[in-house]
């Protein structure tokens, strides 16, 4: 648990801006393969949270006025540095409602990945 997150982190970011359909958020997901897509703000591209495919489903049955990303929205973001021991993202993925961590150094909003309980689970040697 001492090894870097660099070295477990999926490299890249699925992210959406903040007024984007929520079909595009599901397609971004199927695309990509991935659980839960990052929702950016337009005007300035900070992470503003994820949406998890679990609160795509609220959606499902909900008919109107197509829904913006942003509203969907269910956790927050949690930046770790690549250089945190794995052990700072074991304790922060412990955490309620925290399912995903945002590689990359405090303050800046280009994200160098991401990091996810099976993430460090595959990386374990026990």
């Amino acid at each position: 648990l001492d090894r870097p997150v660099r070295q477990v982190m999926r490299h890249g970011v699925v992210s959406v801006p903040e007024h984007a359909s929520l079909d595009t958020v599901r397609r971004a997901m199927t695309d990509h393969q991935v659980h839960a897509v990052l929702i950016d703000e337009h005007d300035t591209g900070r992470p503003l949270g994820w949406v998890r495919a679990e609160s795509l489903l609220t959606w499902l049955n909900l008919e109107g006025e197509p829904v913006h990303a942003h509203r969907a929205i269910t956790e927050p973001v949690v930046m770790i540095s690549p250089d945190a021991p794995l052990r700072e993202a074991v304790a922060a993925l412990s955490r309620h409602e925290i399912t995903h961590l945002l590689v990359g150094k405090e303050g800046d909003h280009a994200a160098e990945g991401v990091v996810t309980a099976l993430d460090v689970v595959n990386a374990w040697d026990g």
